[in-house]
């Protein structure tokens, strides 16, 4: 499935697990992919609407990376044993991308073990979605350019908070921003009312404050993302980029406040108890559900994880 956004920029819809993440082909001198989805998305998804514009997957030169989650990097395997293309990505998710099993380690597995869940069966189907680990042909860092050949020219805007070194490029001459999961309201639609994936919520609210003072016409973002005032889907224009972004904004500081409000029990409670207390707070038109009705519930839970973890520190 894919949709025309602009004269040079195809949307790809490639599935997984029940929903999907949206992919962008930059047609230029030189052909970019915005992410490559899970590790069957390049033959399943991406390579039929390479197709239909007279492409294959080995005319792709540049996999621009938004961040390392294996939604996002599982594909870029095999799209680089196609034709060679030049994978970048942010200098602080290079070791995710060479590490398949430290990513894991480092985002998933300490929630699971605070929810007891199952760490083994979860891990599998992790590293199954990520496909191999690769390399970094080119690390990149907030302010560097892409060269797409004659009239697209990519800036690297560093926007942390969903991971460390998650990014968004942005095409100066036409006010377009492709975000990937760097801003995302009240999260993806498909996702069954989960909260939104945040590793460094503190770090997240700084980015929306970067966003909302860059001039944006479209923002591209890699899921159907839910939001106060508007709802889902993964292209925002014109006035609906100020909206969502400060949807976004609002709904973190919500958050945040929700979790402060919890984190005076987090020694007294089980995790999952303080996770449902924070999912409490919101009203029930946002569509929350606690932790035991949802889908891999430790993705919904990370935000709350990692900020209760730096509160305790700081109070330590």
């Amino acid at each position: 499935m894919s949709k025309e956004i602009h004269p040079r920029i195809t949307e790809v819809s490639a599935k997984f697990f029940d929903t999907t993440v949206e992919i962008y082909l930059i047609r230029g001198e030189r052909n970019i992919l915005i992410d490559t989805g899970i590790h069957r998305s390049p033959g399943k998804d991406i390579l039929p609407i390479l197709k239909v514009n007279g492409l294959t997957l080995s005319d792709i030169h540049l996999i621009l990376n938004t961040h390392d989650h294996p939604d996002h990097t599982g594909g870029n395997s095999e799209m680089k044993a196609a034709g060679g293309a030049q994978v970048c990505i942010h200098k602080e998710e290079v070791p995710f991308l060479n590490d398949r099993e430290h990513s894991f380690e480092f985002y998933s597995a300490p929630v699971i073990r605070a929810m007891g869940g199952n760490l083994q069966e979860t891990k599998r189907a992790f590293l199954e979605m990520a496909g191999p680990g690769g390399v970094a042909d080119r690390p990149l860092g907030d302010g560097d350019t892409i060269d797409g050949g004659p009239g697209v020219t990519l800036r690297v805007v560093h926007l942390p908070g969903h991971t460390p070194g998650s990014v968004g490029f942005y095409w100066e001459e036409e006010d377009i921003l492709f975000s990937g999961d760097s801003v995302g309201g009240l999260h993806d639609a498909g996702a069954g009312g989960k909260l939104p994936v945040i590793f460094d919520l503190l770090a997240y609210k700084k980015s929306l404050q970067r966003l909302h003072e860059m001039p944006i016409r479209f923002l591209l973002c890699a899921h159907r993302y839910r939001a106060i005032r508007l709802p889902p889907a993964p292209v925002r224009q014109g006035q609906e980029v100020n909206q969502f972004v400060q949807d976004s904004q609002e709904f973190a500081e919500r958050l945040d406040e929700a979790i402060a409000k919890v984190s005076s029990h987090q020694f007294e409670k089980s995790f999952m108890q303080l996770a449902d207390e924070v999912v409490a707070q919101f009203p029930r038109e946002m569509g929350f559900k606690p932790m035991t009705q949802v889908e891999r519930p430790h993705s919904s839970a990370q935000a709350i994880f990692f900020r209760l973890s730096r509160l305790s520190q700081q109070s330590a």
